[in-house]
């Protein structure tokens, strides 16, 4: 890849060096100041040297407006993004990676990877490389910034470790990926999550290594650094999880026990059903789904039409074991706006003060999370990736906390934290036949 000599094109770039939360802006909707990154903002295409893309579908006029022809761009998309064109054109060399059933399982990640004179820049987003979804659809982005040394080997820790497995789990060419080792990541406090495909060489051997099992691992990780690591064969349900998405996957009980369970750092795959059931009873799954209504999307701020990023079958919904009281209102920060993002809000402890923040491409589904068998292997569908940020406190008078604060700064959610259930006659919004396999 191309490189400038100096850190001189560095100087004038906003950074972000201990990582943050910044929403996409919505179109003509005030923000308050540094709550917002637009694509241009994060890209900064004037010092941006090379650029790693990660995509489910994009629009590749909009996008390649964005990026000049010296940067050097890879992009890794699902078969629904129409960047054929482009990549013939030598605008972009192109990723498709490996389905083991292609008809059935989805590159699903929103990652880029930035590289500059003397940083890169590490950005896990919720929102696709579409227009509509950085300017009308609410969408949520992490961003960190490593120094980078050309001349130097910096030691790898965990993160490091984590994102170069998650690359070459995306079949991410390997230039890209030895460049890392110049990139310090010392400083990074979260911690990656992926989901990789059922079925695929690294899915077959590192199965425990996805998904809710890496959620699990990571919490525990986190436990451990805290010492509030359980004892051996104790457990005591403490946390409450708000979990936003913009799809409505297959959900039932013995799915939402096990994300359960495993968002208190406990592997439930060695466990048979009934101990998974003494541990935490239908009545204790403290998970509140959070999904827009049919109402919400209809009178949305910027028409009925934006709810083509929202999706929802209303077979899901009618099956007979989808667990409906578990079934919560977004309320979008902006009066009307549509959430798109995908999080998971965290309270835990006796005080529910204080817990965790996921925030990533992860729907709060079976595909995204993985479906986990007794006996057997678990089940992952997507590519999916995101970051958990640990010591996050939850700030206002309970049960409903007004912000969320993660390293000293509020973390501007586009979701308010105040979860009220289903009124009667609320039904999800159930997506228009004509953009069920759209973005999500």
């Amino acid at each position: 890849m191309p490189q400038q000599s100096t850190r001189a094109a560095d100087e004038d770039l906003a950074m972000f060096p201990r990582g943050v939360v910044r929403l996409t802006p919505l179109q003509g909707v005030p923000s308050a100041a540094g709550e917002t990154l637009s694509l241009a903002q994060i890209l900064d295409a004037k010092h941006l040297v090379a650029a790693l893309l990660t995509t489910f579908v994009a629009d590749s006029d909009w996008l390649l407006a964005h990026i000049p022809r010296t940067v050097e761009l890879t992009v890794v998309a699902d078969r629904r993004a129409s960047l054929d064109k482009a990549a013939a054109s030598g605008r972009l060399r192109l990723v498709r990676p490996e389905m083991a059933t292609p008809g059935v399982q989805l590159m699903h990640t929103k990652l880029m990877v930035l590289f500059y004179a003397a940083h890169m820049r590490l950005v896990v987003t919720t929102a696709n490389l579409l227009e509509d979804e950085w300017t009308m659809v609410h969408n949520a982005a992490f961003v960190q910034d490593f120094p980078l040394d050309p001349s130097a080997v910096f030691a790898a820790n965990e993160f490091s470790r984590s994102l170069a497995f998650a690359l070459h789990d995306l079949h991410v060419p390997h230039d890209i990926i030895a460049r890392l080792n110049n990139v310090d990541f010392s400083a990074a406090a979260a911690r990656i999550v992926t989901t990789v495909p059922t079925g695929g060489p690294r899915a077959r051997r590192n199965m425990d290594s996805y998904g809710m099992l890496r959620l699990a691992d990571v919490l525990r990780e986190f436990q451990r650094d805290c010492g509030t690591a359980a004892s051996s064969g104790t457990f005591e349900p403490d946390a409450r999880l708000l979990c936003v998405g913009s799809s409505l996957g297959r959900l039932d009980m013995p799915w939402l026990r096990d994300l359960y369970l495993c968002a208190h750092g406990v592997d439930p795959q060695p466990l048979p059903l009934w101990k998974r059931r003494q541990m935490a009873p239908d009545d204790l799954v403290d998970i509140a789904v959070g999904f827009h209504t049919q109402a919400q999307v209809d009178g949305g701020r910027f028409g009925p039409s934006c709810g083509r990023h929202v999706m929802a079958r209303r077979e899901t919904y009618d099956s007979p074991t989808f667990p409906r009281g578990s079934l919560f209102r977004v309320e979008p920060r902006v009066s009307g706006a549509l959430v798109h993002a995908k999080a998971i809000v965290a309270r835990t402890g006796t005080a529910q003060k204080t817990g965790w923040l996921y925030i990533g491409s992860h729907n709060c589904t079976p595909a995204a999370w993985g479906r986990l068998c007794y006996g057997g292997e678990a089940y992952f569908n997507n590519y999916e990736l995101g970051v958990v940020l640990p010591n996050v406190e939850y700030v206002g008078a309970l049960p409903s906390p007004c912000r969320a604060v993660w390293n000293g700064e509020t973390v501007p959610l586009p979701f308010a934290l105040i979860w009220e259930p289903y009124a009667r006659g609320d039904t999800p919004y159930f997506t228009d036949p004509r953009y069920l396999g759209g973005a999500s």
